[in-house]
């Protein structure tokens, strides 16, 4: 059993009781007590970059990126603390991207609060690098999503099962949400990513985000999630300086295992309310990503038991105005990952970009990438 398994917010009595996210918080074992009753971990990755745009070189560097540390504590049988702490870019940007504290009042409902990994989508809640099979995690996932999310809030989570095989799980949240800097964050004009990071609410309003995810056998899960709610602040001492203005943000996601194989992808649309008297900001954005993972070669090294191979293929989009022609990002990746062991992977990445301006004039790029991540 994961030592985090109590977090998914369901009695887990037996070996093998499948986390709330397959790679997400509930679902950690590399954290390992050093004294106490506190539990330590995190990971830990390292890229190369040499990208190129239209036969120039723009990119080529040696990268530290995330040094990430996690603790979790089980203060009592019901009550459970759980964080993050990320340092990225060598230190450059150190936030905490998670403080969690649970109390299970029941076996399918338990309280949540602090700074929450947003459930909009599933990536946003299993993106851990070793987990992952790329390098660069997929454009909509970062763009219209954006991971990682993190927002101050709190809400309820759990899971039922209907029937033996099938499984439900659902989250469900009160967060500060986005601010103003979704539309004024950006010279390109409306870019959701550029509005997180409210830990203060700026409109004392809260928004809503939530999660639904279905599983009608352990292989297969489809999820659903949306977050809505104003992102500007149209008051000031009680009086309107402003219209008030939403953003929604819906997500649709899936992934199947079968054998070697997994399908995965994410599917995101945003419909943001810009401000009427401005034709420079984009009122609707979506994007996707899809991808195939096929695992071979278990056993090949004979020192390495546990060690295996995948092949990847992820082809994302993302449109960050969907009533015009232009201003995109088209992504194919092709990869070959080794895992030493589960827990840590080498990665290699081959990319073709092709971005549109507003005006549609096209900018092809390549990138080779290389990099190691690890749990510890």
């Amino acid at each position: 059993m994961s030592l985090l398994c109590p977090l998914v917010g369901v009695a887990v009595a037996e070996e093998g009781e499948t986390p709330l996210v397959r790679g997400g918080i509930g679902d950690k074992p590399f954290i390992k007590g050093i004294g106490g009753r506190t539990y330590f971990g995190g990971y830990t990755e390292v890229h190369f970059r040499y990208e190129r745009e239209e036969g120039i070189t723009e990119e080529l560097t040696f990268e530290p990126k995330r040094f990430n540390i996690f603790t979790y504590t089980p203060v009592s049988d019901r009550l459970r603390v759980a964080s993050e702490l990320e340092f990225e870019e060598g230190g450059e940007e150190i936030k905490i991207e998670l403080a969690l504290i649970d109390f299970e009042i029941h076996p399918f409902l338990t309280f949540r609060g602090g700074i929450i990994l947003s459930p909009l989508g599933r990536f946003n809640l299993s993106h851990d690098s070793p987990t992952n099979d790329f390098t660069d995690r997929p454009l909509v996932s970062t763009q219209i999503i954006p991971t990682a999310l993190s927002e101050g809030g709190m809400g309820f989570y759990g899971s039922v099962h209907p029937t033996p095989q099938a499984r439900m799980t659902y989250e469900l949240y009160a967060v500060n949400g986005f601010d103003d800097r979704v539309v004024g964050g950006r010279p390109e004009g409306t870019r959701i990513a550029a509005g997180r990071g409210n830990f203060i609410d700026n409109n004392n309003r809260p928004s809503w985000v939530g999660r639904l995810g279905l599983s009608p056998r352990p292989a297969v899960e489809v999820g659903v999630s949306l977050h809505t709610g104003p992102y500007n602040s149209w008051e000031a001492d009680g009086l309107a300086i402003a219209d008030k203005r939403n953003l929604s943000i819906f997500a649709l996601d899936w992934e199947v295992r079968q054998g070697p194989f997994e399908w995965l992808g994410e599917c995101a649309w945003a419909a943001i309310d810009v401000p009427e008297e401005s034709a420079i900001f984009q009122s609707s954005q979506r994007g996707y990503y899809a991808q195939l993972n096929a695992h071979f070669g278990r056993g090949w090294i004979a020192q390495l038991p546990r060690s295996h191979f995948t092949g990847i293929v992820r082809y994302g989009l993302v449109d960050f105005d969907a009533d015009i022609d232009g201003d995109s990002h088209r992504r194919l990746s092709l990869g070959l990952n080794f895992r030493p062991e589960e827990e840590a992977v080498f990665k290699v990445d081959y990319q073709r970009n092709w971005q549109r301006d507003a005006f549609d004039n096209l900018v092809r790029g390549a990138a080779l990438l290389f990099s190691a991540a690890t749990y510890f």
